[in-house]
């Protein structure tokens, strides 16, 4: 078992790349009042930021010929239901949004059912990612980005020591759990590829979260763990 502690450069740059794939995708579609509820202006909203977002992380590679494509079921609340898929590029994907069906990301509550099943077929699949730590940690994110969960939209990675110590030294804030070392570690095994990772979300409340994903053979996404670190203040939706 290899354990490899990632550096909060490499962390950071990769969260860079990402945030800039955003603002280009929106910068490329921009929101209008029109096109709140409307499926195929969000469907080319997030198929466009999952482009950015591949091109901006080179460890990561979709299949030759193949485009992540989207379905949009609405909205619940402030959160936007959709389910991403690989398909060739250029195809008619009507069908196929018809019979889709819509899941929770893979970081929302785990259910009693395997309604995520279908998604090695239909995702995880069809990408490669570069045999490193880096490479793994990358594709997570390009992963969590491409589902673009509103846990995961509005989370921050800690990358150091210091970033943990600065944001849980704020008014209100309280560190349930000490922990050894806050950088993002990857462990390889031959059953797969574990990532442990802090991340800091403020919506509800201010909470810093432990989370232990396993990204198995087939390259799906499993949240294993997850265990509050530290709480602060209420946060956003309060």
């Amino acid at each position: 078992m290899a354990v490899e502690h990632l550096s909060a450069q490499l962390v950071r740059d990769l969260g860079d790349r990402v945030a800039a794939a955003r603002r280009q995708a929106s910068q490329q579609l921009p929101e209008s009042r029109a096109n709140a509820d409307d499926a195929a202006y969000w469907q080319d909203v997030f198929e466009a930021n999952a482009a950015a977002t591949l091109d901006a992380l080179p460890r990561v590679e979709l299949a030759a010929g193949h485009a992540v494509r989207y379905r949009f079921y609405g909205r619940r609340g402030n959160d936007f239901l959709i389910r991403p898929f690989v398909a060739r590029a250029g195809t008619d994907v009507s069908a196929m949004l018809r019979v889709l069906d819509w899941h929770a990301p893979p970081d929302a509550a785990r259910n009693a059912d395997s309604s995520g099943v279908r998604d090695v077929e239909l995702l995880y699949r069809h990408f490669s990612f570069e045999p490193t730590a880096a490479g793994a940690f990358a594709y997570w994110m390009a992963m969590q980005e491409l589902w673009a969960s509103p846990r995961w939209i509005h989370s921050t990675i800690i990358a150091d020591a210091d970033q943990f110590a600065q944001l849980t030294a704020a008014p209100e804030w309280e560190v349930e759990r000490p922990v050894e070392r806050v950088e993002p570690a990857v462990v390889r095994d031959g059953d797969g590829i574990q990532i442990a990772v802090l991340l800091h979300c403020p919506l509800e409340r201010h909470m810093v979260t432990f989370h232990r994903v396993r990204i198995p053979p087939d390259q799906s996404i499993d949240f294993a763990e997850s265990i509050v670190v530290a709480h602060g203040p209420r946060g956003y939706f309060s």
